[in-house]
């Protein structure tokens, strides 16, 4: 029975879109590769000849092989594309194979026909994972022709398929496990990403036997190709490697079939009331805003039901400690050797915040990359938040129910962004609190860019919230809304900024001039040089944080505006007069009709 869920996922997959699309990006990607590979070699090239021309090398100049060079540049650089590929497309295909099952109320009627369990986690895994070979696939026409020229033996290709088919196996086993276990297709996929960089990161700092998890690991004795392989090295590697993905796998596999009823049973079964524990709090009274006020005070920030059953003042314990540690550290680095604490301490107490500056001159640049970190990770938890306010509702049945209140489209939709906003800011308070106090010891600058980017992270947030609320409108489930909000968030800003950058540079470079001369005329000291004339980048630094702010805060409009739309126009009937009109052309003929 296997082969009727194989032939079911496979003629799904084949009539979405998404597989041929992943195919031609991933085979786009590896040709500006190529080319940037090739470009990299004539710049090589060229410093060799400047090199030799000044006299500056000694070696014996011999002009290398393009081919050569650029195919085993490119081999090299596609076996750890493949690792990445299995790592981000892996969880992406398969963690919605069960989730997606429920979310469209089809999992029941595969669970009550004369099928087991075992068939349905198999025949998905088989059929996800042949769609995840079909993208890894797509590049081994150019490896081959080109790792031909880079001197790779062609017994290579096998041992690269080998080494990767095990840890695919096991990512795909963990994915449906993922995916049996949680309710939406976004928690499936984003757990198993946590869980695999955390786990990346052990392998890479513990080492040991955890190497073998590493598929960097078990090629290198086959890697050096053309100087000769190690045959009994190579093989005895991939076995033992093999065999932990397999366990892994085949223990990821029991558990998701063994698993798959009962957690299916229990999310239909309603979950009785839950009683309140003691590290509970209770919740505020409904107000006259009940959109906002079950976003703020019943779903929270928490993107996962499972963040959610941490307590808030637990979540906000956290936050401060982790970010007085990271302070600390930050001032710890940058105090230079010879400088004790009696020092700070004395230009603290006597109010010196130059002094302070001096003591610790690299302080300010710790608190500029720590301020820019939490405005990064804010506006990523924000935008997945966002990103399911509106998806999960309609995976949960209750989408319609609200569309049909008298709540209008702008209250609907500003209600759920102002009630997730609203959520975050006890959290951004208790990364205020330690981070600008023990700024104060890294001088005016330091306390200067935590301000600013604390300011530049609220507007991050409102910004990538805004977008996951117009991604959610627009998208049939919370996965694609995911990642159509981090394109639309973090590609387009990107892209938007870039093309306000040299503005901001003139802008800048403006500022400095006037500072100069008001330096030049009243004998102040405001700017960096007082003799002549330079580009600030502390100034330009300043400008890009005003600019990205006054580019979030834009931008959280629009997307606001266009998720209205959308709800307004395609979503509901205008039922209440004093709903706004977006589509006069369309709007007319009803409003006829209702007068």
């Amino acid at each position: 029975m296997i082969g009727a869920v194989l032939q079911q996922e496979w003629l799904l997959g084949g009539r979405r879109a998404r597989l041929h699309l992943f195919r031609w990006i991933y085979g786009g990607w590896l040709i500006v590769l190529l080319f940037y590979g090739f470009a990299r070699h004539i710049h090589d090239e060229h410093q060799r000849l400047l090199a030799r021309a000044v006299g500056n090398s000694s070696t014996f100049l011999m002009r290398s092989s393009a081919p050569e060079m650029v195919g085993q540049w490119f081999a090299e650089t596609f076996v750890t594309q493949q690792l990445l590929l299995l790592a981000l497309v892996t969880p992406a295909f398969v963690g919605g194979a069960i989730a997606e099952e429920k979310r469209r109320g089809t999992l029941q009627y595969l669970l009550t026909a004369d099928l087991e369990a075992r068939h349905i986690v198999v025949g998905k895994l088989l059929a996800r994972t042949a769609q995840v070979i079909l993208v890894a696939l797509a590049g081994l026409p150019l490896f081959a022709l080109l790792a031909g020229f880079g001197g790779v033996q062609p017994i290579f290709v096998p041992i690269l398929a080998a080494a990767l088919l095990a840890p695919m196996f096991g990512l795909a086993s963990m994915a449906l496990l993922a995916s049996v276990w949680c309710r939406q297709a976004r928690d499936a996929v984003l757990a198993l990403y946590v869980v695999g960089a955390l786990a990346g990161g052990a392998v890479w700092y513990l080492q040991g036997w955890l190497r073998y998890f590493d598929p960097l690991f078990v090629l290198a004795p086959a890697w050096s190709a053309w100087r000769g392989m190690d045959v009994a090295e190579v093989g005895r590697r991939l076995a033992i490697s093999s065999a932990c993905w397999g366990i892994l796998g085949g223990v990821a596999l029991g558990l998701a079939i063994a698993r798959l009823r009962p957690a299916y049973r229990a999310e239909l079964e309603n979950a009785r009331p839950k009683k309140l524990r003691w590290y509970t709090t209770l919740r505020a009274p409904v107000g006259d805003e009940p959109i906002l006020w079950r976003e703020r005070h019943v779903e929270g920030l928490a993107p996962t039901p499972e963040l959610r059953r941490v307590p808030q003042w637990l979540a906000v314990a956290l936050i401060s400690g982790l970010t007085a540690v990271s302070s600390l550290l930050i001032l710890g680095f940058s105090l230079p050797s010879g400088v004790g604490l009696d020092e700070v301490f004395a230009a603290l107490a006597h109010a010196q915040a130059g002094r302070l500056a001096t003591v610790m001159p690299n302080a300010s640049n710790g608190f500029l990359v720590q301020g820019m970190a939490v405005m990064l990770l804010g506006s990523l938890v924000a935008g997945i938040r966002c990103s399911g306010a509106i998806t999960g509702e309609r995976e949960r049945g209750t989408w319609e129910a609200l569309l049909l209140t008298p709540l209008s489209a702008k209250e609907l939709i500003h209600g759920k962004w102002w009630g997730i906003m609203g959520s975050s800011y006890i959290y951004l308070l208790a990364y205020a609190v330690p981070a600008l106090v023990l700024s104060v010891l890294g001088g005016v600058v330091a306390l200067l860019w935590v301000l600013l980017w604390l300011a530049v992270a609220v507007l991050a947030m409102y910004y990538l919230g805004a977008a996951g609320l117009w991604a959610s409108a627009r998208s049939s489930n919370s996965w694609r809304a995911l990642l159509t909000t981090l394109l639309a968030g973090y590609v387009g800003g990107l892209a938007i900024y870039l093309c306000s950058t040299p503005i901001l540079a003139v802008v800048s470079l403006i500022l400095n001039a006037f500072v100069f001369a008001f330096d030049r005329y009243f004998g102040t000291q405001w700017s960096a040089a007082t003799n002549s004339f330079s580009f600030d980048r502390r100034t330009f630094t300043l400008m890009t944080c005003l600019g990205l702010a006054l580019l979030f805060w834009l931008m959280s409009r629009f997307f606001l505006n266009q998720a209205q739309r959308w709800v307004a126009d395609r979503e509901r009937t205008r039922h209440w007069f004093e709903e706004p009109i977006y589509r006069r052309s369309r709007r007319r003929p009803v409003e006829k009709a209702a007068r």
